[in-house]
């Protein structure tokens, strides 16, 4: 069973390079992600915690109530001495690993190194606890039926791993007659570079998705950190911003998904790989209505929480990998639209 780590780091960047280096080089799962310590608060029990320093010394106290929910099982990255954080009130038994300092593949070793001597008791438990209670991974006894028309409208709900499937599943769609538009679990800040990074590798025109007039046709929004809802007009489709959700996960695929089920156009929901139960509720709004509603396959998730909820709900019209639910809707761009 592999270990389930969890990270605290501010920059996607750093996030990127330890999930790889995690999976890679170690062989761990990163199944949950965090930028504060308040954030990672949030988080079940987990397999191991690798925090970089320069998140834990913005809240000394958020650190030190991280340390006493997870006895043991967090693991200190940083820079050079910074690494030794006299800001910190650090337990021994955190475990500090330091990332060298001289910068390209030799940091990149050190890291390595020390993560995986640090890692290497926790590996070694059979007693890894689970990332998530999530409901049974199984299909609903009544999959959802009805007649499906060109979508008017495609919203997203993803969360650990998100960028990935993400990734995967724009790469094999074809570009949408309909604005898409993604709620992502993933601070504000590192939005744009996620942005960019989507937009060159699959070739589709991602923007951040703020407050205004959606665009016709084509576009890939991506929420810019905050919750936001879809309204309809008489000039067409809005997004605005909404009251914050009562939930831990922003931007909320809840308060997105639930937006499009009380419009009167073809809403087609997807619910992507991620932690917890996130967009369940919007998804049985949206098959309320006869939505469809298209999940990943648990077996192809980073953390299978999120659509193995919706599924287990009944929500849930088909089940496929992002590659497939990017097949569906290609699909689907052929259909007849409301008229």
């Amino acid at each position: 069973m592999a270990l389930h780590v969890a990270l605290l780091v501010e920059t996607e960047f750093l996030r990127l390079v330890l999930r790889q280096l995690l999976r890679r080089s170690i062989g761990a799962e990163v199944v949950a992600e965090a930028a504060t310590p308040a954030q990672a608060l949030a988080f079940p029990p987990i397999g191991a915690l690798v925090a970089d320093v320069e998140a834990c010394l913005a809240d000394p106290s958020g650190f030190t109530a991280l340390c006493q929910k997870h006895p043991g099982r967090i693991v200190l990255i940083g820079q050079g001495e910074m690494v030794a954080a006299p800001g910190l009130n650090i337990p021994a038994s955190v475990i500090r690993v330091p990332m060298g300092g001289k910068g390209g593949a030799q940091d990149l070793a050190v890291l390595t190194a020390g993560l995986a001597e640090a890692l290497r008791p926790l590996l070694a438990s059979a007693t890894t606890p689970k990332a998530d209670p999530a409901p049974p991974a199984v299909a609903p006894s009544a999959p959802r039926g009805g007649r499906v028309l060109r979508p008017a409208l495609i919203l997203v709900a993803a969360s650990t791993g998100g960028p990935e499937a993400l990734q995967e599943m724009l790469a094999a769609l074809r570009p949408p007659p309909c604005p898409l538009v993604i709620a992502l679990h993933i601070p504000a800040e590192h939005c744009a570079g996620l942005v960019r990074h989507l937009a060159g590798a699959t070739g589709h025109a991602v923007t951040l998705g703020t407050a205004g007039r959606l665009p016709a046709a084509g576009v890939v929004l991506l929420q810019g950190g905050m919750d936001h809802q879809v309204v309809m007009r008489g000039d067409g489709l809005w997004l605005r911003e909404a009251a914050a959700a009562n939930s831990v996960f922003h931007p909320n695929g809840d308060v997105l998904l639930g937006s499009g089920a009380a419009l009167d156009c073809a809403v087609v929901g997807v619910i992507l790989t991620g932690m917890g139960s996130d967009g369940r509720a919007g998804a049985l709004a949206l098959a309320a209505r006869g939505r469809p509603v298209l999940a990943q396959t648990p077996a192809s998730c980073a953390v299978a929480g999120m659509p193995a909820a919706s599924i287990a709900a009944g929500a849930v019209r088909e089940v496929a990998s992002p590659s497939g639910i990017a097949a569906r809707l290609n699909d689907w761009f052929a259909l007849p639209a409301l008229r």
